[in-house]
C-alpha cells in the first residue's frame, strides 16, 4: 500500500483544506497533493475525485493566489516508478486549472500545478511540455545527481519554451 496521508492516515478533504489554509496564513508554502486511487481510476472517477479534492482547497489557495501549489500524483502508482502518459497527466492538470479558473481566473493563472508521479530524466521533457504541467514534484530521481540534473534541464527548456509563446 502506498504511503499517502489520505489513504494511510484517513485525512479528509476538510482536513487537507484546513492545513492548507493554516499554511497559507503562516507559511510554509503549501503544496496540496491530489490524486486518485486505482479503484477510482478504474471506475472512471479520476477526474471527479481530483476535482473534488481541488474544490476543497479553493478558499485556502485564494487567500494568496500563487503562494500555494497543487501537485497531482496517482495514489495507486506511488512508489511504483510508473509514470503517467503525458496526455493523461495533461488531462488531469487541465481539469485542475479549469476548477481553479471557475473560482478565480487570477488563482488559475498564478497557481503552479506540478506532476508528481515518478518523474524521471527520460519522461521529464514530454511531461513538462504539456501546457498545464508547470513543474515536477520529484521523488526518487532527486537522489541521483545526474538524473536530477537532467530533470532540471528539462524544466529549464520548458520554461524557455513557455516564455517564448
Amino acid at each position: 500500500m502506498p504511503l499517502e496521508r489520505r489513504t494511510c492516515l484517513g485525512e479528509t478533504d476538510a482536513v487537507v483544506a484546513k492545513k492548507a489554509a493554516r499554511a497559507m496564513i503562516s507559511g510554509p508554502r503549501p503544496i496540496v497533493c491530489v490524486g486518485e486511487t486505482l479503484e477510482e481510476r478504474e471506475g472512471g472517477d479520476a477526474l471527479d475525485v481530483v476535482e473534488r479534492q481541488v474544490r476543497a482547497v479553493l478558499d485556502a489557495l485564494a487567500l494568496q493566489p500563487g503562494f500555494g501549489a497543487i501537485a497531482y500524483e496517482r495514489v495507486w502508482a506511488i512508489g511504483t516508478g510508473a509514470v503517467a502518459r503525458p496526455e493523461d497527466a495533461q488531462e488531469i492538470h487541465a481539469r485542475i486549472r479549469a476548477v481553479l479558473a471557475m473560482a478565480n481566473v487570477e488563482l488559475a493563472e498564478a497557481t503552479r500545478i506540478l506532476y508528481g508521479g515518478s518523474v524521471k530524466a527520460e519522461s521529464a521533457d514530454l511531461l513538462l511540455a504539456e501546457p498545464d504541467i508547470d513543474g515536477a514534484l520529484v521523488g526518487g530521481a532527486a537522489l541521483d545527481p545526474s538524473s536530477f540534473e537532467a530533470i532540471v534541464a528539462a524544466a529549464e527548456r520548458s520554461s524557455v519554451a513557455r516564455s517564448s509563446r
